[in-house]
C-alpha cells in the first residue's frame, strides 16, 4: 500500500508539490483523529528513515504518525494503519477539496477481522483487504470516536490481537463487533441465506450423478402424488360420491391407493439416497479441509488459531452435516411440493389460488430480517464455542501446572467468564433462529384461515363445488405441512450456513507456493549452503531477519546463536523451506530452494525439534515416519544409532509399544532419542537441530548431546542453541542479533574478538545451565561489569559473599518504576521484560532481559528512583544483594564507593533523559 496507487501523485512530482500533499494528508489525519498537528512533524518523519522517505513518503509519514504520535504497537499497523491511510488518501486525492464518500463494502466482506489484521501485516497485501480495513476504520471512528480508535489500536499488541483490542475498546468480543459492523452496512444481495446453502449442496451433489438421479426421481414421484391427491379428491367427490357413481369411486380410490404405495416405496429410495449422498458430500469437504491444512502457506498457518481449525472439523462440520442430511433435502422437497400445490390450486379455483399465493408470499417474507440476524449470531456462536474449547484444552494440557500453582480458581473464572459470553451468543442464536420458524408458521396458519374462510363464503354462494372445497382443504394441509416443515428446519439450516461460512473461510486461505513444474536437480552430494542477502518478515513491518548472507561449505558442524528473538529459528525455517524469503535467496549447491521441489528438499534435510513431537502410534511407526519405506531392520538400526534400542526392548511391547498422546508414556529423553532415530533414518545430508536438548534435564542433555555428536559425524549440521558450551565443538559459529548477522567464526576466534558472542558466552557462564555457577566464573563476570571494572579483587569477593540465590515465578515484579531500587539483581536463568509507562497508563516494552543481565544497580545511590519496570516473563533464578547490605559494603570502601556512585549517577541521569525522550516520542496527543 503506497501512494503509487493514486493517480494524483503521478501528476505532482516536484518536492514542493509532494510536500504540499503530505501536509494535506497529515492535516486530514489529525482532523480525523482529533490530534493537534506539530509544525515539524513531517520533517521529523522523513528524517527518521530517509530511505523509506525517498521510496514512499506517504507510508513513512503514516508509520511515523502511528509510532510516535499514537504510540501504536506494530500489530495495529495493518488493520488500522493501512485502513486509515487508504481512507485519508481518498479524501486527499479529491481535487475539489470536498469530503470523500465513505468506503463501501458488502456485508459479506465485514467479517473475519482477525484474519484481515493478520494478512495486512504481510509484505504483499491485497487491495481488497486494504479497502475492507478502511471501511472498518471509518466504522470504528464513527461509532467509538478517536479515543475508541486509539484504545483499540493500543490493545492490539505486537501480534495484532483483534479480540483483546475489541474487548478493551468496546466491551464486545470481535465476533459481536463484526455483527455491529455488519448491521451498520446497507443490506446487499450477497448476504447469505438458506438458498446459499441449498445451492452449495446442489453443486457438491452434481459429481454424484447416479445418486442425484435417484434423489430427483424419488422426489418427483412424491411431489406428483402430493399434488395429484387434491385433484383426485375433487373428482372423487364431484364425479363419484355426489352422483353415486361406483365405477368412478373405484377408479379414484385405486389412484389414491397405488399412488400411496408408489410414494411410500420411493420415499424409502429417497431416504437411501440422502443417507449416502450427504455423508459423501461431507467427507469430500473434510478431505478438502485436511488437504488445506497440509498445504496452507506456513505464514498463515503460524498466525492461525489451531483451536478454531479443530472447531471447524468438529462443531462447524457437525451443524453443516445436520443441515445437509435433514434440512436441505426436506427444504428442496417441500419447496417444490409447495410450488406444485400452488400451481394445482390455480387449476381448481383462481380466486382461492390468488388468496393462497398472496398470503404465502407474506408468510415467507416476514422472517427475512430474523433470518439474516440469525445467520450472523450463529457465526459469533461458533467463535465463542472455539474459545471455550481452547480453555478446556489448555486446562487438560496444563493440569500439572494448574495443580502445583493452585490455579483451579483462576481457570474456573476464565471458564465461567467464557460461559457467560457463550450463553449470550447462544441466546441470541437460538432466539433469532426460533423467531424465523415461528413467524413462518404464523404466516402459513394465517394463510390457511384466510383461504378456508374465503372458500366457505364462496361455497355458501354456490360459486365453488364441495369437491373443490375438499381439494383446497387438502391442498392447504399439504401447503401447511410443507411450510411448517420448512419453518421448523430453517433454524437448522441457519446454523449450517454459519458453520459453512467458517469452513469456507478456512478453505479460502492461501496455499503455499506450488512446486516448480520441472525441479532443478542437485548434482552429486550437497557441498554448499548459502544465504544471499536474505530478508524475511512474519508480519509485514516486523522484520525477523534482515539481509543476512552466510556460507556453509559442507560437511560442517555449524551453530547459530544469539539472544531470544534474534532470528535464529527463522533461519532454520528458511533452510527447511517452510517459508520463502521476502527477498534474497537460500541456495543448495547454488540452486534456489524454491526451484528444487518439495520431494527433493525433504530427501536432503531432516530435523530434530526442540520438543520431540511423536504420533500416537507405536515406537516402530514413529521412527519409520522418517522414511516410510524403511524395513524393520533399518528402523532398529536407527534406534541403535540413537542409543534407544535397549530402552525400547525393555518396554511392554517393545517396538510395538504405543507411545500415547504426544509420546506421554515416555520420558523426555526417550522421546528425544526417538526423534533423533526418526531424523537419521532418512540418512539426510543436512541435519537441523532446533534447541534439540534444551527441554531435557542435565544428565539427559549430556547423554543426548553425546549421541548427537556420534550420529552427526560426517554430516552437515546446522543447530540453534542457547547452550553455548555446545559451540566449543562447532566448525563455524554464526551470531545473529535483531535479525542481522553480527559475527562469524570459531569459538576461540569469537571469544578473542570480545564482541557479541563473547558477551553471550560471559552471560552463559554467570547463568550456567541450571543457575549454579563456579565461583571463579562469577567473579570473572562481575569483574567485567562496567561499573565494577578496576575495583580490587577483595571487594568483588565480599560482594559475591553477600549475594544470595533466589527463585521467582513468572510475572514477578523485580523493579518498579518511580520507586527506589531495593536490591541489585543478576538474572542467572530465565527472562524478564523491561517497560516504561506512557501517560495513558499503558506499558511500552523497551527490552527483554536474559540470563547474565543486571537490574537494580541504582540501589547503590541513596535517592535515585528507577525509571523502568522489570517483570519476569518466565520463572527466573537470581543472584541478589539487598540495598542495606550493598550500601554497607560501599561505605566500608569510600574510594570505591565514590568511583561507583559517580559512574552510576552519570549513567542514571543519561538514562533518565533517554527514556523521557522515548516517552515523548511515543506520546499521543488527543485533544
Amino acid at each position: 500500500m503506497s501512494i503509487r496507487h493514486f493517480d494524483w501523485f503521478k501528476k505532482h512530482e516536484t518536492e514542493d508539490e509532494v510536500l504540499h500533499k503530505l501536509r494535506r494528508l497529515y492535516g486530514v489525519a489529525c482532523e480525523r483523529l482529533a490530534l493537534k498537528p506539530d509544525s515539524g512533524f513531517i520533517e521529523a518523519a522523513m528524517a527518521a528513515d530517509p530511505e523509506e522517505a525517498r521510496r514512499d513518503p506517504v507510508r513513512r509519514l503514516a508509520r511515523h504518525l502511528f509510532t510516535y504520535k499514537l504510540a501504536m504497537p506494530s500489530g495495529a499497523w495493518g488493520l488500522l494503519g493501512l485502513g486509515l491511510l487508504h481512507s485519508v488518501l481518498l479524501e486527499v486525492a479529491r481535487e475539489d477539496g470536498k469530503k470523500a464518500a465513505p468506503v463501501r463494502i458488502s456485508r459479506a466482506e465485514a467479517h473475519d477481522l482477525a484474519g484481515l489484521a493478520s494478512r495486512l501485516l504481510l509484505p504483499e497485501v491485497d487491495q481488497k483487504d486494504v479497502r475492507r480495513a478502511a471501511a472498518f476504520v471509518e466504522f470504528l471512528l464513527r461509532t467509538k470516536g478517536p479515543k475508541g480508535f486509539i484504545a483499540f489500536g493500543r490493545n492490539m499488541g505486537v501480534d495484532g490481537s483483534v479480540d483483546a483490542a475489541s474487548q478493551a475498546a468496546t466491551g464486545l468480543s470481535a465476533g459481536a463487533l463484526e455483527l455491529k459492523w455488519q448491521d451498520a452496512l446497507k443490506p446487499d444481495a450477497s448476504d447469505k441465506g438458506p438458498v446459499y446453502l441449498v445451492l452449495w449442496v446442489m453443486r457438491a451433489a452434481a459429481s454424484h450423478k447416479m445418486l442425484l438421479f435417484f434423489f430427483l426421481l424419488a422426489n418427483a414421484v412424491q411431489i406428483l402424488y402430493a399434488v395429484k391427491v387434491p385433484v383426485w379428491l375433487q373428482g372423487l367427490f364431484d364425479d363419484g360420491i355426489k352422483p353415486s357413481n361406483v365405477e368412478v369411486i373405484r377408479t379414484y380410490l385405486s389412484y389414491l391407493i397405488w399412488g400411496f404405495l408408489a410414494s411410500s416405496a420411493f420415499g424409502v429410495l429417497l431416504d437411501y439416497t440422502v443417507a449416502k449422498l450427504g455423508p459423501r458430500i461431507l467427507n469430500e469437504t473434510r478431505a478438502r479441509m485436511f488437504k488445506k491444512i497440509n498445504n496452507i502457506d506456513a505464514r498463515d498457518l503460524a498466525s492461525a488459531d489451531n483451536d478454531e481449525i479443530i472447531a471447524d472439523f468438529s462443531n462447524d462440520l457437525t451443524v453443516v452435516e445436520k443441515a445437509v442430511i435433514w434440512a436441505v433435502p426436506g427444504l428442496f422437497s417441500k419447496g417444490l411440493m409447495l410450488i406444485g400445490s400452488v400451481v394445482v390450486a390455480f387449476t381448481l379455483d383462481r380466486n382461492l389460488a390468488i388468496a393462497t399465493l398472496a398470503t404465502l408470499i407474506i408468510a415467507f417474507w416476514l422472517p427475512r430480517g430474523f433470518s439474516r440476524r440469525a445467520v450472523r449470531f450463529n457465526y459469533e456462536r461458533g467463535a465463542e464455542d472455539s474459545k471455550l474449547a481452547r480453555i478446556v484444552k489448555e486446562t487438560l494440557l496444563m493440569q500439572r501446572v494448574i495443580r502445583i500453582f493452585g490455579l483451579r480458581d483462576l481457570q474456573s473464572r476464565f471458564f465461567t467468564s467464557q460461559l457467560g459470553r457463550l450463553f449470550k451468543s447462544s441466546y441470541h442464536q437460538y432466539f433469532s433462529s426460533g423467531l424465523v420458524g415461528r413467524t413462518t408458521s404464523f404466516g402459513v396458519s394465517a394463510a390457511q384461515l384466510v383461504v378456508i374462510a374465503l372458500g366457505a363464503v364462496q361455497s355458501v354462494d354456490g360459486l365453488v363445488s364441495s369437491g373443490t372445497i375438499v381439494a383446497f382443504i387438502t391442498l392447504l394441509l399439504t401447503i401447511g405441512g410443507a411450510a411448517g416443515f420448512i419453518g421448523a428446519q430453517l433454524p437448522l439450516l441457519i446454523q449450517g450456513i454459519g458453520g459453512l461460512e467458517r469452513v469456507e473461510a478456512l478453505l479460502a486461505k492461501p496455499d503455499a507456493a506450488p512446486d516448480p513444474q520441472t525441479p532443478e536437480p542437485i548434482d552429486g552430494p550437497v557441498h554448499a549452503l548459502r544465504f544471499d542477502e536474505v530478508s524475511f518478515s512474519y508480519e509485514g513491518g516486523i522484520t525477523a531477519i534482515d539481509k543476512i548472507s552466510l556460507s556453509i561449505d559442507c560437511p560442517k558442524r555449524v551453530m547459530v546463536v544469539g539472544p531470544s528473538g534474534s532470528g535464529k529459528s527463522t533461519i532454520l525455517r528458511l533452510i527447511e523451506n517452510q517459508f520463502s524469503p521476502s527477498s534474497g535467496h537460500v541456495r543448495l549447491n547454488g540452486v534456489d530452494l524454491r526451484l528444487l521441489g518439495e520431494a527433493q528438499i525433504r530427501s536432503l534435510i531432516s530435523l530434530v525439534p526442540q520438543e520431540a513431537q511423536l504420533f500416537q502410534t507405536s515406537v516402530r511407526e514413529n521412527i519409520r515416519m522418517g522414511k516410510l519405506d524403511a524395513t524393520d531392520a533399518e528402523v532398529e538400526a536407527a534406534a541403535k544409532a540413537a542409543d534407544i534400542h535397549d530402552i525400547i526392548m525393555a518396554l511392554s511391547d517393545g517396538y510395538d509399544t504405543n507411545v500415547g498422546e504426544g509420546g506421554n508414556k515416555l520420558s523426555g529423553g526417550q522421546r528425544q532419542r526417538i526423534a533423533i532415530a526418526r531424523a537419521i533414518l532418512r540418512d539426510p545430508q543436512i541435519l537441523l537441530l532446533d534447541e534439540a536438548t534444551s527441554a531435557l534435564d542435565p544428565a539427559s542433555r549430556e547423554a543426548v548431546e553425546a549421541t548427537l555428536r556420534k550420529v552427526t559425524a560426517g554430516r552437515t549440521v546446522v543447530a540453534i542453541t542457547h547452550e553455548l558450551t555446545q559451540c566449543e565443538h562447532a566448525d563455524l559459529i554464526y551470531v545473529v542479533r535483531n535479525g542481522r548477522l553480527e559475527e562469524s567464526g570459531t569459538h576461540a576466534s569469537l571469544l578473542a574478538a570480545d564482541g557479541v558472542y563473547a558477551d553471550l558466552w560471559q552471560r552463559s557462564m554467570i547463568a550456567g545451565s541450571e543457575g549454579v555457577v563456579p565461583r571463579d566464573q562469577l567473579l570473572d563476570r562481575l569483574r567485567k561489569r562496567p561499573v565494577l571494572q578496576g575495583v580490587p579483587e577483595s571487594f568483588l569477593e565480599h560482594l559475591l559473599a553477600r549475594m544470595t540465590v533466589e527463585s521467582v515465578a513468572a510475572d514477578t515484579v523485580l523493579i518498579e518504576e518511580r520507586k527506589p531500587a531495593g536490591r541489585m539483581i543478576f538474572i542467572t536463568q530465565g527472562e524478564a521484560q523491561q517497560s516504561i509507562r506512557l501517560s495513558d497508563g499503558t506499558w511500552m516494552p523497551v527490552a527483554v532481559l536474559e540470563a547474565g543481565d543486571a537490574v537494580g544497580e541504582y540501589a547503590a545511590l541513596e535517592t535515585a528512583e528507577e525509571f523502568t519496570r522489570v517483570v519476569t516473563r518466565k520463572a527466573c533464578r537470581l543472584l541478589t544483594i539487598d540495598q542495606t547490605s550493598l550500601r554497607a559494603l560501599l561505605d566500608s570502601e569510600p574510594e570505591i564507593k565514590d568511583r561507583i556512585v559517580a559512574a552510576l549517577a552519570a549513567r542514571h541521569e543519561a538514562m533518565m533523559e533517554h527514556y523521557a525522550w522515548q516517552k515523548l516520542q511515543q506520546q499521543a496527543q488527543p485533544q
